[in-house]
C-alpha cells in the first residue's frame, strides 16, 4: 500500500516510513542481484537524493523505491565500466602488436584458442582478429561488418567472460 504524502499534515519521521518499506526495498535490492556489501550504499544514495529534494517529493515510499532502482540499474553500470577499465589498456595494446616469430607466437596462438573456444563466433572471431592477428579496431570492424564501437563492446563483453572464468577457477586453469 502506497501513501501519498500530505503537505498539510505532520510529516511521518523517515524512519517510520524505511520501516514501511523495507521488506521491498530488501526484495529490490535482491531482484537487482546486489551485493550485500555494496546494497546498504546503494540505498544510502538514494536516502541521499530523497533527503535533498524532501520537499519536492508528493509519494515518499513511490519516489523512495523508484530512486533505488535508478540507483541499482546505475550500480551495474558502473560495474560494467570498472571491469572494463580494470584491464589495462596499454597491456591490451602490447597484445597488439605483431607477435614474435617462432615457437613464442605458436604458443601464444594455442593459449588464445584454448582460452577462447567457450566464447561464441562473434566473440571469438572479434578477438582473434584484434589480438590474434594484431588488427586495430577500425580494421576489425571493417573486416567484420561492423562499426568501431561495435567491435569495442564486443571485444569487451568477451574479456568480460573470458576474466570471469579465469577468476573463478581455483585451480589456475583458465579454460572455460
Amino acid at each position: 500500500m502506497i501513501r501519498e504524502h500530505d503537505p498539510t499534515a505532520d510529516t511521518e519521521p523517515i524512519e517510520e516510513i524505511l520501516e514501511r518499506v523495507r521488506p521491498r526495498i530488501k526484495r529490490l535490492l535482491k531482484s537487482n542481484s546486489i551485493p550485500l556489501q555494496d546494497a546498504e550504499d546503494v540505498l544510502q544514495e538514494a536516502l541521499l537524493d530523497a533527503l535533498r529534494q524532501w520537499d519536492t517529493i508528493r509519494n515518499v515510499e513511490a519516489w523512495l523505491l523508484g530512486t533505488l532502482r535508478f540507483k541499482c540499474a546505475q550500480y551495474w553500470r558502473r560495474q560494467r565500466g570498472e571491469r572494463v577499465q580494470s584491464v589495462d589498456p596499454p597491456m591490451l595494446e602490447d597484445l597488439c602488436e605483431p607477435l614474435p616469430p617462432g615457437q613464442e607466437r605458436d604458443e601464444v596462438i594455442l593459449d588464445l584458442r584454448r582460452l577462447t573456444r567457450g566464447l561464441g563466433r562473434r566473440h571469438r572471431a572479434a578477438l582473434w582478429l584484434r589480438f590474434g592477428l594484431g588488427l586495430s579496431t577500425n580494421e576489425v570492424a571493417r573486416r567484420l561488418g561492423y562499426c568501431p564501437a561495435s567491435v569495442r563492446k564486443l571485444s569487451s563483453r568477451a574479456l568480460t567472460r573470458l576474466h570471469r572464468w579465469a577468476t573463478s577457477d581455483p585451480e589456475g586453469d583458465s579454460s572455460p
